[in-house]
């Protein structure tokens, strides 16, 4: 099954390695404030004296915890460039073969690419160009929110958040592409 999910690519160069973590973590963050559709109490975070608004979700916080380690681990000393992407998905009910009983699938409504450039680390002095290029990746951030919120499917449900997501890293033996094509055709939930 094809899938009409809206792309969002925010590219951001020469990120000092020392600044990796952080960064990454601002964006994630900032990409779930704007879109996890649940009452939430913001919260902020501070980096490279950017102000970020982030959720108080301990699950969302959780994961990108996690996402961040296993992006971080999975780059070597020469990586000069890395990838990741947050899926959000709509459950739709779904027939099977026979017509007989109803599944519910998981479709991609939305896909966000985060390609981060690498530079060796630089003086502290190049910190302020770091911090201009993430202040203007998270104006992107909101734009892209704001100007696509006709993308966002009919919330069918008041119990939590209503469209489930997920952070994803390709592995070093699947292409970027082919995780993408994998992850954007329907899941089945279990």
């Amino acid at each position: 099954m094809a899938t009409n999910a809206r792309e969002f690519g925010i590219e951001m160069t020469s990120i000092p390695k020392r600044h990796l973590r952080n960064v990454l973590q601002a964006l994630l963050h900032s990409i779930f404030f704007h879109r996890l559709l649940v009452n939430v109490k913001p919260r902020e975070l501070n980096v490279l004296d950017t102000t970020v608004s982030i959720t108080d979700s301990w699950e969302v916080e959780a994961l990108i915890e996690e996402k961040t380690n296993e992006f971080l681990s999975s780059l070597h000393d020469n990586t000069k460039q890395g990838k990741i992407a947050v899926l959000f998905y709509e459950k739709k009910s779904a027939r099977n073969w026979f017509q007989i009983t109803r599944t519910e699938e998981l479709v991609c409504w939305e896909r966000w690419t985060l390609t981060l450039g690498l530079a060796q680390d630089s003086p502290e002095s190049q910190d302020g160009m770091c911090g201009r290029q993430l202040s203007q990746s998270l104006l992107e951030i909101l734009k892209m929110a704001n100007d696509h919120k006709e993308n966002v499917p009919s919330i069918t449900t008041i119990d939590g958040n209503p469209f489930p997501y997920r952070i994803v890293i390709p592995s070093r033996s699947e292409s970027w592409s082919a995780m993408m094509r994998r992850l954007l055709v329907t899941d089945t939930l279990t």
